[in-house]
């Protein structure tokens, strides 16, 4: 049996929750982004338009694993 609980990992104790729960062999961490394929399309279409202006600009993949790599 499966069963799914979203933590908020912003806070203190949702923190050590997510770390703890880490430690145990038997949960499988999945992390999904909660924006929508429109959502994407958008950011990704202002993404460009940002680059094409001279910027650079980091995909929303390159957010979230930016974001994974350097929580506190």
């Amino acid at each position: 049996m499966t069963h799914t609980f979203s933590i908020d990992g912003s806070s203190e104790k949702g923190r050590a929750l997510l770390e703890y729960l880490r430690t145990l062999d038997f949960v499988k961490e999945e992390q999904s982004s909660v924006l929508t394929d429109e959502h994407l399309k958008e950011l990704n279409k202002r993404r460009a338009q940002f680059i094409n202006n001279g910027k650079k600009g980091m995909s929303i993949d390159e957010v979230e694993a930016f974001a994974r790599n350097h929580r506190k």
